[in-house]
């Protein structure tokens, strides 16, 4: 063997006995504390659900609750009508008009043709 080998060796058989030294714990002290931290892990689990729950029941019993706005309780029929219009959306698409045909008869426009009659 080398030096190296053989200090490898010496160090090792020193780290175990220290560690052997100390006493080790029962497996019935190590269980329990296990038990222990992951029961407190599950009640903090609990606790951060249990209040993300109760906010989502508070958040949606809010929307839920009537509304107090009495505004639209006293609209009167007739300003509605006087401030609201209403404009197809093909309007735009047509032409602008010049008389109404069910309003006004029109004036039939003569043809420049000789024979051609009125246009329609």
């Amino acid at each position: 063997m080398t030096d190296s080998d053989t200090a490898l060796k010496t160090a090792l058989r020193d780290a175990q006995a220290r560690k052997e030294s100390g006493c080790v714990p029962d497996f019935e002290d190590v269980w329990a504390s296990a038990n222990a931290r992951a029961g407190r892990a599950r009640n903090r689990q609990r606790l951060i659900v249990g209040s993300a729950v109760a906010a989502a029941v508070a958040a949606i019993a809010f929307g839920l609750l009537p509304q107090t706005n009495d505004e639209g309780r006293y609209i009167d029929a007739g300003d509605l009508l006087e401030t609201t219009s209403w404009y197809a959306p093909s309007d735009s698409l047509l032409p602008e008009h010049r008389f109404d045909l069910y309003q006004d008869i029109p004036v039939f426009i003569e043809s420049t043709e000789t024979y051609g009659g009125t246009l329609l």
